[in-house]
């Protein structure tokens, strides 16, 4: 079973990594599979790792994501987490709808985490975008 300690450090090497390869190998199962609601399914740590990186040809080209974990609920081998999440434009992109350089945005997830031997076997996350009104407010 994965600590909540132990969730708040994967959240936070997750934020601070430009590469996740290795976030992926600490805390991954090598078949793993993420289920992103608007980009898709992907499998094994080529497809994910590839999703998650920030660099040309990625899924996240052109946004550096951080992950502020807001609560945590472990139960055997099943975890639930809420997140705040910022994306941070460091060029123009269309990561979930066109956005200029310069440009932060948020969200809301929930996600939830299958694990077997201590790892993360299959994500699958929700997500709400907040809209500027709202991200003024907060």
């Amino acid at each position: 079973m994965i600590s909540a300690s132990q969730f708040e450090d994967y959240a936070e090497e997750f934020s601070a990594a430009t590469d996740k390869s290795d976030v992926f190998d600490r805390y991954y199962s090598p078949d793993a599979t993420f289920d992103h609601p608007y980009k898709g399914i992907f499998h094994g740590k080529a497809e994910i790792v590839g999703f998650w990186n920030s660099g040309e040809g990625a899924g996240h080209a052109g946004v550096l994501e951080t992950l502020q974990l807001k609560n945590f609920i472990t139960s055997d081998d099943r975890i639930a987490a809420e997140f705040e999440i910022e994306w941070r434009c460091t060029e123009d992109t269309i990561y979930l709808g066109p956005r200029k350089k310069g440009e932060v945005f948020r969200g809301r997830c929930a996600a939830f985490y299958w694990c077997v031997n201590g790892k993360f076997s299959h994500v699958t996350v929700y997500l709400n975008l907040i809209d500027k009104a709202d991200s003024k407010s907060e």
